[in-house]
């Protein structure tokens, strides 16, 4: 192959306005980390799986593979464990999502069109708010999907031995970060393979090298599920199905009225934004990924077919999944690592829109957007407790480790609770001690000392032992919350 995409011709043409504004990036996702900090020192779920799951370090947890528990524990080695330092490492990642997809546009389009393309995934709700809210994995998996990407587009501008090799180190953190990542990958390596203009790239002895090096990577991960298999596979394929067996056709129905719903909602905001925005100009730009345009010339490499053949190759992946694999539900964050990359697709097919009269009012919407979601994440917490409805974050953690102490824990030996966002919680406040989930097995630790800690509901009678705390944010009024303790010196 030799010479870029046509759309990247055109770009070098079109003067770059502006750098990419990486210092507001910085400071919107210091900004996250900063409020996530202050807000509340308890846990939401994601985050109190890492906080005991990081106390060893394995080849698998649970039905996820290990990648984003060890970067976890790592962080934690250098920072401590903390409320900062879990919220740091997701921050990081997602920032380094945006800089992938902006690497990625980057090779279609100017880099001042690039920057309001890769910051327009912020109009997706799961990127924008559900990935800064609570999730680990799938952070992990979009950033590692947009970085092979990335690496996948300067692989067709310019194959060189370093970027094979670079794609199968790449790959191989992917697969260790969730299972879904072989999908998307699946769905790329086909799209790529689909056409004459890229198939030449896969097709090298370089390629080899690339499966290797992934194939190292992965290969004691996938010894680890071979001797786990029901903790990896059976518990993630529950989630595709409901509980209650259904026909082949209802079952059909189900899966594909579940997949649009969605898509929908996954890109739904974003592509409505566009059209509000651009009108007819949006229009035109979507119609590009379909209608057939004339062969770049030279040895180019035409991105409009391949978008087109990866959405292909998407669609028939969704649909083995329904009607092979049964699958009859999709939620929207499984999206994630699929649609993540439609901002390139539709801002590569639309180079000229970096001129747009419009194109400011897109950057006004995306940075009000980017303040509501700062905003209304850091007010949930107490807006929660004023309508007397507290969630994880509103759990009185620190006054409980507190208590604790008071009454004779000195924050060492084993702490064992049957609510794994306790437990999680107990571990950030109490560093020195090894913190278990009780499976409900009855077995207690042999370990001394050894403090059991579980929260209680309200049709539970008191203990003298109960210790009751209010919620964060709470009004004098609110029912507390309880928790029930026993200490073995």
């Amino acid at each position: 192959m030799a010479g870029p995409p046509p759309a990247l011709a055109r770009a070098r043409i079109l003067p770059a306005t502006a750098m990419p504004p990486w210092g507001w990036l910085l400071l919107y996702f210091a900004a996250h980390v900063l409020g996530r900090v202050l807000v509340s020192p308890a846990l939401e779920l994601d985050e109190a799986e890492q906080a005991v799951w990081t106390q060893h370090l394995q080849w698998g947890y649970g039905a996820q593979p290990p990648l984003y528990t060890w970067l976890q524990w790592v962080v934690f080695q250098v920072l401590g464990v903390s409320v900062f330092t879990l919220s740091l490492l997701k921050n990081a990642l997602l920032a380094s999502a945006y800089v992938c997809v902006w690497l990625a546009c980057r090779m279609l389009m100017p880099a001042s069109l690039a920057a309001v393309a890769a910051a327009s995934m912020l109009l997706m709700p799961q990127i924008g708010w559900e990935a800064s809210r609570d999730l680990t994995h799938s952070v992990l998996l979009t950033t590692v999907s947009a970085a092979t990407l990335a690496v996948v587009m300067a692989l067709l501008h310019r194959p060189r031995p370093a970027l094979y090799l670079l794609t199968g180190f790449v790959a191989g953190l992917g697969m260790l970060t969730k299972y879904s990542y072989v999908g998307f990958l699946a769905v790329l390596l086909l799209a790529l393979l689909a056409g004459r203009d890229t198939r030449a790239v896969l097709l090298s002895r370089w390629t080899l090298l690339a499966v290797a090096v992934a194939a190292l990577m992965v290969v004691p991960h996938g010894l680890w599920v071979l001797q786990h298999w029901n903790q990896a596979i059976e518990s993630t394929a529950g989630k595709l199905t409901g509980k209650v067996p259904v026909g082949f056709v209802h079952g059909l129905w189900l899966g594909l009225s579940s997949l649009v719903l969605a898509v929908l909602a996954f890109a739904g905001p974003w592509a409505l934004t566009l059209g509000l925005v651009f009108g007819r100009d949006a229009l035109r730009a979507w119609s590009r990924w379909w209608r057939p345009a004339a062969p770049p010339a030279g040895a180019g490499v035409d991105m409009q077919a391949l978008w087109r053949r990866y959405f292909l190759a998407l669609g028939l992946l969704f649909l083995a999944m329904t009607v092979f694999g049964e699958v009859t539900r999709f939620k929207d964050r499984w999206m994630m690592p699929f649609l993540f990359l439609l901002p390139v697709a539709f801002f590569g097919c639309a180079p000229e829109l970096a001129g747009h009269a419009r194109l400011p009012r897109l950057r006004r919407v995306i940075a009000t957007v980017a303040v509501l979601v700062l905003v209304l994440l850091t007010a949930r917490v107490p807006y929660n407790a004023l309508r007397d409805k507290p969630d994880e974050l509103n759990q009185p953690v620190r006054e409980l480790a507190q208590a604790l102490r008071a009454r004779g824990y000195a924050g060492k030996g084993t702490i064992v609770s049957n609510d794994r966002t306790l437990a999680g919680a107990l571990r950030v406040q109490f560093p020195r001690a090894h913190v278990e989930v009780d499976d409900g097995d009855g077995i207690l630790p042999a370990e001394r000392p050894l403090l059991w800690v579980e929260p209680l509901t309200d049709a539970l009678p008191a203990l003298p032992q109960d210790l009751v705390l209010p919620y964060h944010f709470s009004a004098s009024g609110d029912a507390p919350a309880r928790y029930r303790y026993a200490l073995l010196p």
